[in-house]
């Protein structure tokens, strides 16, 4: 059911918006690549999510499907960056819709196996997470149209999920038994149009952050507007006495937070810690381990310690989750590995390959476990009847930290970077004999290696190691940064696995959902 959305959620985006930059030039627009698709996302995964308690899973995945093609179809025929971020924004709105899997599978599961449903819900997932990069990296080689075929496929899958869901899901159409006219009237559209201004503009003004300063009056108003509106959309919520609120402000109170609340929050954090490795990682592999000297095989193979043991803790989780049981401690334990491995990422310098790799493939072992028990925990924390609701809020959640994180990373390296190249890069520089007359270009190219400094007057092969070795050791210090910055959302994921609640109670033999078209179909509450 995931085929599209979550496709672009791997580092395969990353990778192929890259090799696209490069063909369609660099500009500011180039910053809102990425980010287009985890803002689409966003948005629609609560709307959509929400609503498909009231009007049934199967149209919104339909729709998934449809957008997701439609998107792959223009990003494959893309010949500038606008046309690109045109076809990124309707994989994100399907990326959205597509999250709506993670709660479709797992509740035709009895609930005692719903942590391996939602296993289940991303097993095609697993596929594109292990060969996305490789296949991303392989298309970075070559300088031609071959990265076209990967959005290509995308939209094959999208065409196979679309035909397959059409004529085999068909799950009741009223979950909670509400005639879809009455559903339509009671929609919450004011929390809608509130919650989509808000997290837009928030979002906006993060991706504003990556290349204006923190004092232009763009962030600024951004932010403003953006906290205010979702203010007012929390307000809404809890005293709008809306029929059908998106976000029924009493499961957050139940069992004074620990049900929902604290899960909802706590899948924030693991995410957010997540992306500390996914953004982290692939930069080290640029500044450190790839070069013009890499082999291919190596630079592929270089891709898999963040990608197969994420899928590997995935399957551990789905293995062996029951026999470990004692859930709480389960995901406290999890999320402690998670953090103390990534947080040993701080310990980078150019030369402890062996050493990073283990450690973000220990880290990414630590979230296979971690991301789906959190989930499972999101989704036994509401009624089946608002189970919709449980996953667009935890969806939001996911993306929203994703988007948060990432811009605190990047940002946290960039400084980083730049404050330890302006001490050590000058200083390396002069001492290897540049000429003071050469100092400033030599500095404005350090960041493009050796290539880029061979033909300024008065560089010397000395001087080239030089440069390029004081650069890898800003670029250690900028990661570092960034590695201590990650602590803070996985020290708060820490304490907040404390307050949840043991789920065993709820992990009983019950399915709660029968598709129409299976004989036990008069087992549904309502059809």
């Amino acid at each position: 059911m995931s085929f599209g959305g979550p496709f672009w959620a791997t580092p395969t985006t990353a990778a192929i918006s890259s090799q696209l930059l490069g063909l369609f030039g660099q500009s500011e627009l180039s910053a809102w690549v990425i980010p287009c698709i985890t803002t689409a996302a966003t948005v629609t995964i609560l709307l959509f999510g929400a609503n498909s308690d009231l009007f049934g899973r199967r149209p919104f995945l339909l729709c998934s499907c449809l957008f997701g093609a439609v998107g792959y179809i223009i990003c494959a025929r893309a010949n500038s960056t606008h046309m690109l971020i045109a076809g990124l924004c309707l994989n994100g709105v399907a990326s959205g819709m597509s999250g709506i899997a993670l709660i479709a599978v797992p509740e035709l599961i009895a609930n005692k196996y719903r942590h391996i449903g939602i296993v289940i819900a991303d097993l095609m997932v697993y596929l594109f997470i292990i060969i996305g990069p490789v296949v991303a990296r392989f298309t970075l080689l070559h300088d031609d149209d071959r990265w076209r075929y990967l959005y290509w496929a995308g939209f094959i899958l999208q065409a196979i999920t679309l035909i397959g869901l059409f004529f085999l899901y068909h799950p009741p159409k009223h979950p909670r038994g509400i005639p879809w006219k009455e559903a339509v009237r009671g929609l919450d559209w004011i929390g809608g149009i509130l919650f989509c201004i808000g997290a837009v503009l928030i979002l906006v003004a993060i991706v504003y952050t990556t290349y204006l300063p923190a004092t232009d009056v763009k962030v600024i108003v951004c932010f403003a507007v953006g906290f205010a509106t979702i203010i007012a959309f929390g307000l809404w919520e809890h005293f709008g006495n809306v029929r059908f609120p998106l976000c029924p402000t009493d499961i957050f109170a139940s069992n004074m937070g620990r049900e929902f609340a604290v899960p909802f929050c706590l899948t924030f954090f693991v995410v957010g810690y997540f992306y500390g490795v996914a953004v982290i990682y692939p930069t080290m592999l640029n500044a450190f381990y790839v070069d013009e000297n890499t082999s291919v095989s190596e630079e592929l193979l270089l891709t898999l310690p963040s990608s197969l043991p994420l899928v590997f803790g995935a399957f551990l989780l789905t293995a062996f989750g029951r026999k470990v049981g004692h859930w709480k401690w389960s995901m406290t334990l999890s999320v402690v590995s998670l953090v103390t491995w990534g947080s040993l990422l701080a310990l980078i310098t150019p030369h402890n390959k062996g050493m990073m790799i283990s450690f973000v493939a220990l880290a990414q072992l630590s979230y296979g476990w971690a991301a789906y028990l959190s989930v499972t925990y999101t989704q036994l924390g509401v009624p089946q009847e608002m189970l919709g609701i449980s996953g667009g809020l935890a969806g939001t959640a996911r993306y929203a930290g994703g988007a948060i994180a990432s811009a605190c990373y990047s940002t946290a390296i960039a400084n980083g970077y730049a404050s330890k190249a302006a001490a050590l890069i000058p200083k390396a520089a002069l001492e290897a004999g540049l000429p003071d007359s050469s100092l400033e270009a030599v500095t404005a190219a350090a960041g493009g290696g050796a290539k880029a400094l061979a033909d300024i007057p008065g560089v010397t092969t000395a001087v080239i190691e030089a440069v390029v070795d004081a650069s890898k050791w800003a670029s250690a210090h900028g990661l570092r940064n960034a590695a201590l910055v990650s602590m803070a959302f996985g020290l708060t994921g820490v304490i907040l696995c404390l307050f949840l609640e043991d789920i065993e109670p709820k992990m009983t033999p019950k399915i709660e959902i029968f598709l129409t078209n299976d004989a036990l179909a008069e087992k549904n509450k309502y059809n």
